[in-house]
């Protein structure tokens, strides 16, 4: 089974931010953290950027549906 991984600047990308926001995110607990690839590299499995996206539009839709 393959994983697809995701560097820093891909994933900033792909959530349409800054990479310092993404670590920032990793920081508080608000987004997953980052998988140690090497000595001095790390990467994002791209399903759990995904459910975390998905928890962002079930978020909203839960507080579009209390409204």
């Amino acid at each position: 089974m393959s994983k697809k991984l995701l560097k820093a600047t891909e994933v900033a990308f792909y959530i349409n931010t800054c990479k310092s926001q993404v670590y920032k995110l990793v920081k508080q607990g608000r987004f997953p953290k980052p998988i140690k690839i090497g000595e001095r590299g790390s990467a994002w499995l791209v399903s759990e950027v995904d459910a975390w996206l998905q928890s962002r539009v079930d978020l909203r839709d839960e507080e579009a549906a209390n409204d």
